[in-house]
């Protein structure tokens, strides 16, 4: 298991040293809820139907898919890593839209913990994250790029599982700067968002979630993954 959570680590340094263009994904639970040494793994996807842009103005749009995996470094910290594709398409500029093939996309993130408030059950915790996506309009090859911090709260459904057939639920939500860039150039005309979403965790391993983000860009992401 440390060799494993090594190549996470060396992945991601890497990933986010090569970076130069990136883009959103859903912020998730806002804290480090994997568990030191041990992983989930899952799909995403995440739907951006609106976001606009300071310059050159307009809206943008865009779809992303995909694989998630994620590591408990400690009980407090986790890394995650995405791979997976993606398009966008900006529209209402001037000179015409942009409307991209799918290309590929990936990221890193990290999730902390680093307090808790018992009387209420909840958590706080932090989340930092970036991802890559690059895809071509034609002959022209563009990239969008999103640069997420968030800070939020989270219900704490403590450590027992539940029980085959139930599901323990885990609502949270927050607020997050989201920095945006399109071809190396920042275009976002909001930063400041909120996030809000549930997550479920059914029987033993499985767990499934959806979160919306607003009014920086509306969005919404669904996943769902398996714990081991």
């Amino acid at each position: 298991m440390k060799c494993f959570q090594l190549l996470f680590w060396s992945v991601s340094v890497f990933i986010a040293t090569m970076a130069t263009s990136l883009f959103a994904a859903p912020i998730g639970v806002p804290g480090a809820t994997v568990g030191a040494n041990k992983s989930n793994v899952g799909a995403e996807v995440n739907f951006v139907f609106d976001r606009d842009l300071a310059s050159p103005g307009g809206t943008a749009e865009s779809t992303q898919v995909f694989a998630k995996g994620e590591v408990g470094l400690t009980d407090r910290v986790d890394l995650n890593i995405r791979l997976g594709f993606g398009q966008f398409e900006i529209k209402d500029v001037p000179g015409g839209k942009i409307d991209t093939d799918v290309g590929p996309a990936f990221g890193v993130g990290f999730k902390t913990t680093w307090a808790q408030i018992p009387d209420a059950g909840l958590k706080v915790g932090s989340v930092l994250q970036t991802v890559r996506l690059r895809a071509k309009d034609g002959d022209t090859r563009f990239s969008w790029s999103e640069y997420d911090a968030a800070l939020g709260v989270y219900l704490d459904a403590g450590a027992r599982s539940p029980r085959a057939g139930q599901a323990a639920l885990v609502p949270y939500g927050g607020v997050v700067w989201s920095g945006l860039d399109i071809n190396g150039g920042a275009v976002e005309d909001d930063t400041f968002g909120l996030f809000l979403g549930v997550l479920a965790r059914i029987g033993g391993n499985l767990h499934v979630g959806i979160e919306l983000r607003v009014p920086d860009q509306t969005s919404l992401g669904i996943n769902a993954g398996l714990s081991f």
